[in-house]
């Protein structure tokens, strides 16, 4: 969840620092115009949301179900565009986090924000904190990385 939660605030402070960018990107990316306003307004606040929630509410399934759905969103997204043969930059991460074109790599890297949102279903009872503590650590580093690298 703590790993989720931290791809979703950088995702939304990539995008708020970067608005006026976002809307050309967004139009890009293939979202319909009448859309594209809303859009700006509402992705990183549904991240924060979705952040703080996993966070606040770690005995609840639905944050990470929520997540699960952004993501899902986001991946189709990128496939979709993939698919008609489009490589436009993705806005996963902020307008000006990167202006690579999305590719396979793309999908990879949500693929895995994907199945951690899926692993954070599960319920936290009776977990041992050492060894989440440790697996908390080395996938955010690795999450970071394939944030940071592969685009």
């Amino acid at each position: 969840r703590i790993v989720v939660a931290a791809a979703f605030v950088f995702a939304a402070v990539q995008k708020l620092r970067a608005l006026p960018a976002m809307r050309a990107q967004l139009e890009g990316f293939g979202v319909p115009a009448s859309l594209v306003g809303a859009s700006v307004a509402v992705l990183p606040a549904a991240e924060l949301v979705t952040a703080a929630a996993l966070v606040a509410l770690p005995r609840s399934s639905v944050p990470p179900f929520v997540a699960v759905g952004l993501l899902a969103v986001f991946t189709g997204a990128v496939i979709g565009n993939l698919s008609r043969g489009r490589h436009p930059p993705c806005p996963c991460f902020g307008a000006g986090a990167s202006d690579a074109p999305i590719s396979a790599r793309t999908v990879v890297r949500n693929g895995w924000l994907l199945a951690l949102a899926v692993v954070a279903t599960g319920s936290i009872d009776g977990a041992d904190p050492l060894p989440v503590l440790g697996l908390t650590v080395l996938l955010g580093a690795a999450t970071a990385w394939l944030v940071a690298t592969v685009r």
